[in-house]
């Protein structure tokens, strides 16, 4: 049932709608800091929780052991635990944001805890399965498809590289992953005013949803020139911004040219004061840019958090156009209290970021000591250079420097190892039959083709690739497919140690218990985990590196695992902007196939001018 709409009389009166806005920037302004610092403080709780549960069986859960998961009493605490905290994200970034527009638009008091209060009492409305699948619906699909509302812990969420890899190379899984997408979009695109009909008029979420999908339908033509005018107004506006701090770093670009190149200002010189005017002009410029690197990005993150508050009160204005009979002039901002307080703080944090810029300035080689350059592993042993999982790969991975290479093992019918990446033979040679069905005689007549070169090649042995490696350049062995078993760790173990190479093999698997069995059975071999996903501390894994896809290899992850001692390697890196991330991180290594663009974007890296260092190290301190 719809609630009467009535207008807050304490207001001193009605007024345009631009005024209200002007008057409610202040209020948006000093919303969205505290409501940060107490999500991060209530968004802990199940969080800790959920490590706590994952953690209850001796190890993290991921996507090495995901049967642990799914068959124990851990999997549905987990699942209550993270419906528990999508359902605070969802309260605190988005019922609580939506109820302060309501409040704005309607004169009334504006208060942090009232609002948030209104988001948790709101959540009785999505106590059921429609409830529940819109939830789901925040916490996957909007970061997918793009429309909907959406929280910061599912933001960056994706599918991982190497599954879309896979998508976009098939057009039977490319077709319909579009129309998924497409679905969800358009189902997303029919409820954009559901939120609001659960929250401000009490709807429960079906009729809500209903709701949505007549009113859009009614005044759609309204609606989309409006937002449409209100976006590119503001994607304008924050662009002068950008295109600002552009100019500004263009300029200190060019005169940074001016000055010496590779400078480095050591802390025994810094605290020793024998310092020349050389010194004092590059810590000077060295400040300037920082200062117009953190103070502008902290300035673009204000009016990009305005600009996203006023786009939310802009459409819940028209929410309440097409529900209300009469909604033409808006109440007058009653409460003012704490206005300049809210302006000082803004003022007081560009203070702090100018004490922070000297700092940077004065320190900058302390603060950016750059590290040991990243190992590159050439995936498939040589990446796009050579046919993949060849000796011809081998051969020009170490002519690159490459660190180490990755192959794929599997067994055959008849017991022997031989190399090959997918379940079947038919994406290299054309024959759908799987290694296991087949002996080494079969396999060894099939014929793989370069596809670029036209050169034909022979499936090789295990045998024969470690003769090629032994003391030349470390391999990667993952152990594949249905036979990745404890026989295939015995094995393959009793191969290396004949071939004396066991220094120069890693064992690998996206199979837990295989490597487990491998790091408790045989210490003596380095040994690593792949995961695309996981719960938990995973570096309580028992093995020696772990291998992480790039969405899983954040910063603070990769501290606590080298906490622990053990090595962190991202896959599969193929991107020049992901290549630009990890080749700069605290990452041990990359596997990639694009090993030539590797080695171009460690260059570029390694030639990085102090403006561009600052650049990539602080120009999303504000993400």
């Amino acid at each position: 049932m719809m609630k009467k709409h009535i207008k807050n009389t304490s207001a001193s009166g009605p007024i345009s709608y631009g005024r209200l806005v002007f008057e409610a920037i202040p209020e948006l302004f000093s919303f969205h800091l505290p409501i940060s610092i107490m999500l991060g403080i209530l968004a802990f709780i199940p969080k800790k929780l959920i490590d706590v549960v994952a953690e209850s069986g001796g190890a993290a859960l991921t996507t090495a052991n995901l049967s642990d998961l799914l068959f124990s009493w851990r999997g549905l605490a987990v699942l209550l635990l993270g419906i528990i905290l999508v359902a605070v994200f969802a309260v605190f970034e988005i019922f609580a944001n939506i109820h302060l527009c309501d409040d704005i638009l309607n004169g009334r008091k504006v208060s942090i805890f009232g609002e948030v209060g209104k988001g948790f009492r709101s959540l009785r409305h999505f106590l059921s399965p429609v409830g529940l699948l819109v939830l789901l619906y925040i916490f996957i699909a909007v970061p997918l498809c793009g429309m909907g509302f959406s929280i910061t812990l599912t933001k960056d969420f994706h599918i991982p590289n190497f599954i879309m890899e896979v998508i976009y190379a098939n057009p039977l899984y490319y077709v319909p992953y579009w129309m998924i997408i497409i679905a969800l979009f358009i189902l997303g695109l029919c409820g954009m005013f559901m939120l609001h009909g659960v929250l401000i008029d009490d709807m429960k979420p079906l009729e809500a949803y209903k709701s949505s999908f007549r009113i859009l339908r009614k005044n759609w033509k309204n609606l989309v020139p409006v937002m449409l005018f209100t976006i590119i107004v503001l994607v304008l506006l924050n662009l002068v911004f950008v295109l600002f701090q552009s100019y500004l770093l263009s300029k200190l670009d060019i005169y940074g040219h001016q000055l010496p190149t590779g400078y480095n200002l050591s802390m025994e010189r810094l605290t020793g004061g024998n310092l020349n005017e050389t010194d004092y002009l590059i810590m000077a410029y060295r400040f300037v840019c920082a200062f117009v690197l953190m103070g502008g990005g902290y300035l673009i993150y204000i009016s990009l958090m305005l600009s996203g508050s006023y786009v939310l009160l802009r459409f819940t204005r028209c929410y309440m156009e097409y529900t209300r009979e009469s909604f033409v002039k808006w109440p007058s901002r009653s409460e003012r209290q704490g206005y300049p307080m809210r302006i000082l703080t803004l003022i007081l944090t560009l203070v702090l970021l100018f004490l922070l810029s000297l700092g940077v300035g004065a320190f900058f080689n302390v603060v950016f000591e750059q590290d040991d350059n990243v190992n590159i592993v050439a995936h498939r042993t040589g990446g796009i250079m050579a046919p993949e999982n060849s000796l011809e790969g081998i051969e020009l991975a170490i002519e690159h420097g490459c660190y180490a290479c990755e192959t794929d093992t599997q067994r055959t019918k008849d017991g022997y190892y031989i190399i090959n990446h997918d379940d079947d033979f038919k994406r290299l040679t054309g024959v759908g039959r799987k290694p296991g069905n087949m002996t080494l005689s079969e396999i060894r007549e099939l014929v793989i083709t370069d596809p670029v070169t036209g050169a034909k090649t022979t499936v090789p042995r295990l045998d024969e690739m470690l003769d090629v490696i032994k003391g030349r350049v470390k391999l990667f062995i993952e152990l594949k497919g249905v036979s990745a078993d404890r026989q295939m760790v015995d094995d393959v173990v009793k191969m290396v140690r004949e071939k004396d190479c066991v220094s120069d093999v890693t064992l690998i698997s996206l199979k837990y218990d295989v490597i487990n069995y491998a790091e408790t059975t045989y210490p003596e071999f380095e040994t690593g985990v792949l995961m695309f996903g996981g719960i938990g501390d995973v570096s309580r894994i028992n093995c020696d590196l772990l291998i992480l896809e790039e969405e899983m290899a954040t910063e603070s992850r990769i501290s606590t695992i080298h906490s622990h001692g053990k090595e962190v390697y991202v896959w599969t890196i193929n991107t020049e902007e992901g290549m630009y991330k990890f080749l700069d991180s605290e990452c041990d290594g990359i596997i990639t196939d694009q090993i030539e663009m590797a080695e171009s974007v460690q260059k570029a890296l390694d030639n990085r001018s102090d403006i561009q260092l600052l650049k990539d190290k602080l120009n999303y301190s504000w993400d």
